[in-house]
């Protein structure tokens, strides 16, 4: 593993866009939680007034902060102070990644086909498998137990890690970022029957008046085609397409466990949070936000900028801009007043019993015999 990385503190505050007070010369080499700060060298992160009050050692003597953020009086001879410390944490941490360069070159372990084409810079670990006509771009990270199938191609500075599996015609932009045991390019979850099956004769009614019988499968011919500066994260995956492609568009990230069906687009810049689940051939816009364990219905468009709220259910089409929640997804300030709807019942209830009662009274009261 490489030494840890070192860094004067007026190079950090250039770096990050931030502001300097105090001792440029200090020099850090860890970034850390304040409890956790203990090193002169240490670089504890203080974007809070809780996070003040964790930080236990005097050692430290610099510190990140949130501009603004009261600290006490003399405590560190250097500080950073940024704005957006979220922002500032995507600049400051990769400085301080420890990890070694792969070396370039192909594993005695692998298994490549000679029809395939690596480039010369390329790094293949062991056990890893490249299908013919495959082209691996330059700079290409492959670790160990990652199989490529026939014709696919990945773009320069891809980093594929361990267990990451692309079926055939998969193409990946550059720098793509697969995690691990990431799946591109399975078929389909595509069927058919003869006769009209249970799903569709449902339109009609509310009992199933058919059975689904002699399922037949319907293979996928297309790719999945991926473009540059994606991410997608560990056990995710993403079904080809059954004629064209499926296709995730730039710079979207993708968290874990996330199951996109065939025939989907996804634009540009997009987040996609973990189990979110996606029926296929939707058409998601640019800049869309899906929370945790959304899921969406097949053949549905997500317009631009939309925003999807967690655990929501999407059964009908979203409009650009549109912030939705709950199952079925509806407006943002319909949903909040579902819940806060859900939230009186109890009250409501009591207050029903109540006059319920002063009814019953009042009844009794009509019927009692008068002197």
């Amino acid at each position: 593993m490489s030494p840890a990385a070192r860094f004067r503190l007026d190079r950090l505050a250039s770096h990050l866009e931030g502001r300097l007070e105090g001792d440029g010369s200090i020099e850090v080499d860890r970034p850390c939680e304040p409890s956790d700060a203990r090193s002169t060298s240490d670089l504890p992160l203080l974007f809070s007034e809780d996070a003040v009050e964790r930080l236990r050692s005097d050692g430290p003597r610099a510190a990140l902060a949130l501009e603004g953020l009261a600290l006490p009086a003399g405590r560190f001879a250097g500080l950073v102070r940024v704005a957006r410390p979220r922002h500032a944490l995507a600049r400051l941490l990769p400085l301080f990644l420890r990890s070694d360069a792969a070396p370039p070159g192909i594993h005695p372990s692998a298994i490549v086909d000679s029809a395939a084409q690596i480039a010369a810079d390329a790094s293949i670990g062991p056990f890893v498998q490249i299908g013919a006509r495959t082209e691996i771009g330059a700079g290409c990270v492959i670790d160990g137990n990652v199989t490529i199938a026939e014709d696919c191609r990945l773009g320069p500075g891809c980093k594929l890690h361990a267990g990451a599996r692309l079926g055939p015609g998969t193409r990946l932009g550059a720098r793509v970022i697969l995690h691990f045991n990431v799946c591109l390019g399975a078929d389909g979850f595509s069927y058919a029957t003869a006769e009209p099956g249970s799903v569709e004769t449902l339109a009609a009614g509310s009992q199933v008046r058919t059975r689904n019988l002699t399922i037949e499968r319907i293979p996928s011919l297309g790719g999945v085609a991926i473009g540059d500066d994606v991410e997608i994260g560990a056990g995710s995956a993403i079904d080809r397409g059954t004629i064209g492609d499926t296709r995730i568009q730039r710079g979207t990230k993708i968290d874990d466990l996330v199951m996109i069906g065939h025939n989907c687009h996804i634009g540009e810049d997009c987040l996609i949070a973990g189990q979110v689940g996606i029926a296929g051939s939707c058409r998601i816009g640019n800049r869309v936000v899906l929370g945790g364990k959304v899921g969406v219905a097949d053949h549905l468009t997500i317009g631009d900028h939309a925003v999807v709220m967690a655990s929501s259910g999407v059964g009908r089409d979203v409009a650009p801009g549109m912030v939705v929640g709950g199952t079925p997804a509806v407006a943002r300030h319909q949903f909040l007043d579902q819940l806060l709807g859900l939230a009186r019942l109890k009250r409501m209830a009591e207050e029903i019993r109540g006059l319920g009662e002063r009814l019953a009274g009042l009844e009794r009261s009509k019927d009692r015999p008068r002197d």
